[in-house]
């Protein structure tokens, strides 16, 4: 009985992290940079200024790539431009506590120093991290890719084993999937999954976010997916 139970659990679960996907899945691919097991990511946004020409701010986003090796522990950090006029980073980390390390250090005081307004922190473990088929690739020699932050509520008494083996079940696919860079597996803080997505570019980002793909997340749980869109103009990957 347990067995069937859960097996209830993890099938919807796992076709919704797939998300309908019917194409033959592939092998994941190798490792590569943006990738591994048990990380942990923060999202750092604050409000732009009112005047802030987008130039400035990626000239000011590239002053700052040389004081991230500072930063021990840091995997990777897209730096984030929003249509909702913020900015700021998603980061990778190592673990959790070289998040927390980094939130507390003088290099994060030094680099907010004199910067307006609030900063909000969000937090996501990362059991899994994978490459899409656009890692490495030229085209992303130039930057420009998007991230897309999902957050899915599960079903009530989803247990945590169900959500990592959805994760497990969905790799292959997301492997296979047009335009993806990286995958970042994540379950937040108020115990929603989903993932960060990076996208070589808007429109490969926009064809997986369809509006079926919408759909078919509403009906299986009743509530629409939380979907944040930012540009990343300027990465930085170790």
């Amino acid at each position: 009985m347990l067995t069937k139970t859960l097996e209830k659990v993890l099938l919807p679960l796992a076709a919704v992290t797939i998300l309908g996907a019917t194409a033959a899945c592939t092998e994941p691919a190798p490792p590569q940079l943006g990738t591994g097991r048990n990380l942990y990511a923060l999202v750092l946004e604050r409000d732009l200024p009112g005047f802030a020409p987008r130039p400035i701010v990626i000239s000011r986003f590239k002053a700052l790539i040389p004081r991230y090796a500072e930063a021990p522990g840091l995997r990777a950090k897209y730096f984030l431009i929003s249509d909702r006029r913020t900015y700021g980073g998603v980061y990778l980390w190592t673990d959790k506590a070289a998040a927390d390390a980094y939130l507390a250090s003088p290099l994060l005081a030094e680099i907010s120093a004199g910067a307006a307004g609030e900063r909000s922190v969000t937090r996501f473990e990362i059991p899994l991290a994978i490459n899409g088929p656009a890692a490495g690739t030229a085209d992303l020699r130039k930057g420009g890719e998007v991230i897309r932050i999902v957050r899915i509520t599960p079903p009530a008494g989803t247990p945590r084993s169900a959500i990592l083996a959805g994760f497990e079940q969905a790799a292959p696919t997301y492997a296979a999937t047009p335009g993806l860079v990286h995958k970042w597996f994540s379950i937040a803080e108020d115990g929603r999954f989903g993932g960060v997505y990076v996208f070589a570019d808007k429109a490969k980002a926009d064809a997986w976010f369809s509006p079926a793909w919408r759909a078919r997340v509403r009906t299986t749980y009743g509530a629409d997916a939380d979907v944040l869109s930012f540009d990343a103009p300027v990465k930085i990957e170790y």
